[in-house]
């Protein structure tokens, strides 16, 4: 997860947050490696 925040001290109001969660995108890659593996090692046999 990265996360920033941007903090504006003359006017509170407009200080803005923003979050970014890469979890999914983890879980997506190592899928996609471990299924291109397995294609790869099907093909071969």
């Amino acid at each position: 997860m990265i996360r920033y925040r941007k903090q504006n001290a003359l006017e509170p109001e407009k200080d803005a947050e923003f979050s970014l969660n890469l979890t999914p995108l983890m879980f997506f890659a190592v899928g996609f490696m471990a299924m291109k593996a397995l294609i790869k090692s099907i093909n071969r046999h």
